[in-house]
C-alpha cells in the first residue's frame, strides 16, 4: 500500500512538471494588411476616341473609332487598417498597346483617322474592406495617358502614264488627364504576397490637339478608357 502511493505521488509530481515545462504556444499575431507594398501588373485596355475637327479640313466630318490594346507595368502604394477598413494611396504606371482607326470616303478620296497610346499612369486612393486575408476595395483618382493621333489622306488621279496614288497626312500628340474609377479584390497568400483583379474606368474628357504635316488643323479629341488587370504584390 505505502509502495502504490509513492508511486502515485511520484506520477502526480512528474505530470506537473511536465505541465510547467511545457507551456501552451504563442497565439498567433492577427493578420493586417497595414503596410507597403510594390508590384507588377497586366491587363487588357478597351475605349472611344472621337474626333471633332474645330476648323475646317476637307469638309471632315466627326468620327469616332474603338480602341483596344494589351498593357503592362508596375505599382506601389501603402495601406492602413482600422478594424476591418483600409485605407490606402497606390500609383502605377504602364506601357500600352492601345489602338484604334477608322476611314471614310469622299469623293477624292479615302481618309484614316487613327489614334494611340503608349504610356499611362495614375495616382489614386483606395478604401477596402477586409475579411481576413481577401480584401474587397474600390478607388478614385486622376489618370495621365500619353495619346499619338494621325490623319492620312490617300486620293487617285489620272495621268498620262496612268493612275497615280499619292497620300498626304498630318500628326499630333497630346497628355491627357483625367478621373479614374475602379474596384477590385486583392487576396493574400501569406504575410508578404498578395494577387489581385481589377477593373478601372478612366474619362479623358477632350482636348484640342493641333494636327501639322501636310495640312494643318485642330481637332477636338475625346477619349475613354476601360481596364482589366491582374497582378501581383509584395508586401514589407
Amino acid at each position: 500500500m505505502k509502495t502504490q502511493l509513492l508511486a502515485s505521488a511520484a506520477l502526480a509530481t512528474l505530470a506537473a512538471s511536465s505541465a510547467v515545462a511545457a507551456p501552451a504556444p504563442p497565439a498567433m499575431a492577427p493578420f493586417t494588411w497595414t503596410g507597403c507594398y510594390v508590384g507588377v501588373h497586366a491587363g487588357i485596355d478597351w475605349g472611344n476616341s472621337n474626333w471633332t475637327p474645330t476648323t475646317d479640313v476637307w469638309d471632315m466630318p466627326s468620327a469616332g473609332m474603338n480602341t483596344n490594346g494589351g498593357i503592362g507595368g508596375a505599382q506601389a502604394g501603402c495601406n492602413y487598417q482600422m478594424q476591418n477598413f483600409v485605407l490606402g494611396v497606390e500609383g502605377e504606371v504602364w506601357g500600352s498597346g492601345l489602338t484604334g482607326s477608322t476611314s471614310f470616303n469622299d469623293f477624292e478620296g479615302t481618309e484614316t483617322l487613327k489614334t494611340s497610346s503608349d504610356v499611362a499612369g495614375d495616382l489614386a486612393a483606395r478604401f477596402g474592406y477586409a475579411l481576413d486575408h481577401a480584401l474587397v476595395f474600390g478607388k478614385i483618382g486622376v489618370a495621365w495617358a500619353h495619346y499619338k493621333f494621325s490623319d492620312t489622306y490617300s486620293f487617285t488621279f489620272d495621268t498620262e502614264g496612268g493612275p497615280v496614288t499619292e497620300r498626304e497626312s498630318a500628326a499630333g500628340a497630346a497628355t491627357y488627364t483625367g478621373l479614374l474609377l475602379g474596384v477590385g479584390v486583392e487576396y493574400a497568400l501569406d504575410a508578404h504576397w498578395s494577387i489581385k483583379g481589377e477593373y478601372d474606368y478612366i474619362n479623358y474628357g477632350s482636348k484640342n490637339v493641333a494636327m501639322t504635316g501636310n495640312f494643318d488643323y485642330i481637332a477636338a479629341i475625346k477619349n475613354y478608357e476601360n481596364i482589366v488587370e491582374v497582378g501581383a504584390n509584395y508586401r514589407f
